[in-house]
């Protein structure tokens, strides 16, 4: 799997790296990519987005957000801080989540 994909932003063609991206936020039919330096908004849906990504890299955490797993810095409760953010776990989701987080548990 290549480490970039491209992705139609207004009336720009923009890279993304994929290690780059925080997480991703979905906005209706647009979603937002939070990346290390800048945010980019482009006309894709959550489904094709987790098609293009790492599945061992990137997990769904809610209906509107998926999270670079590398980036997670803590869980508590059913908040979850990833960079300088902090962003709600559905109840849906939190069990997924936990299984990958138990498997890397000391």
């Amino acid at each position: 799997m290549e480490n970039y994909f491209f992705i139609k932003s207004g009336y720009k063609i923009q890279k993304i790296l994929i290690d780059e991206i925080i997480y991703i936020e979905s906005m209706g039919d647009y979603v937002r990519f939070f990346l290390e330096d800048k945010k980019i908004v482009a006309l894709l849906s959550m489904s094709k987005i987790l098609e293009l990504l790492p599945e061992k890299k990137f997990v769904q955490i809610h209906r509107s957000y998926i999270i670079n797993f590398e980036r997670i810095n803590f869980i508590q409760n059913n908040i979850i801080s990833i960079g300088q953010y902090q962003l709600p776990i559905s109840k849906s989701r939190k069990k997924e989540l936990m299984k990958i987080i138990n498997v890397r548990l000391l």
